[in-house]
């Protein structure tokens, strides 16, 4: 099988870094900080897009990609990522719908199957909804395509003071490739993420 290339999405500015935005409308909940770690998003490899309301952003991903095939090496058949969120919570009893958006390019050899997994933790507190893997199989996959996941939770808290009101999110993320034997080939990338936030005032 050839490998057709993976596309890639929303190339803004470089990601080197942690980033810090600034709140503006205390009566929302808003990111106050990013940043990631992880062998799908090495420093360098990653860009940014924040919204003007600071409730929603889209990182860029160059290297989150796993291939398996004649002559790869073992260790590229997965890959994770991990992303450090920071959000500012108002003060009282707030329910936030967080929506993420993956994109990414799959192309599978029978005998090969690609999943996506991502877990959502929220200290403190928890999240509901909790989304299961998405599977792609090779009989789905064979010609390479482009694949959208959307995932929704819900992460609520009852912020008593001001002190409370910084909540850390960590959205992890992991592909993987399973293959029967080392002749069959595939690919797997996760190109994009959109995450925002929809914030339900009272609980």
């Amino acid at each position: 099988m050839k490998l057709l290339s993976p596309t890639l999405f929303l190339p803004v500015a470089a990601f080197c870094a942690p980033v810090t935005v600034s709140s503006r409308q205390a009566a929302q909940i808003q990111f106050t900080s990013i940043t990631t770690s992880g062998p799908g998003c090495p420093q360098g490899s990653i860009t940014t897009d924040v919204t003007a309301d600071v409730t929603a952003f889209t990182l860029g991903f160059d290297k989150y990609q796993t291939l398996v095939g004649p002559g790869v090496d073992g260790s590229n058949r997965e890959k994770s990522c991990d992303i450090f969120l920071s959000l500012r919570y108002p003060l009282g009893c707030t329910s936030a719908v967080i929506n993420t958006t993956y994109h990414g390019f799959a192309q599978l050899d029978s005998g090969v199957v690609g999943t996506l997994s991502v877990a959502y933790i929220l200290s403190p507190g928890s999240t509901t909804n909790s989304p299961p893997p998405a599977m792609f199989p090779a009989s789905s996959w064979s010609i390479g395509e482009v694949y959208t996941k959307r995932d929704s939770v819900t992460a609520t808290e009852n912020i008593q003071n001001t002190n409370q009101r910084d909540v850390s999110l960590t959205i992890r993320t992991r592909i993987m490739l399973i293959v029967a034997n080392s002749t069959m080939a595939g690919t797997l990338s996760i190109d994009d993420a959109t995450v925002a936030i929809t914030t339900a005032q009272g609980c």
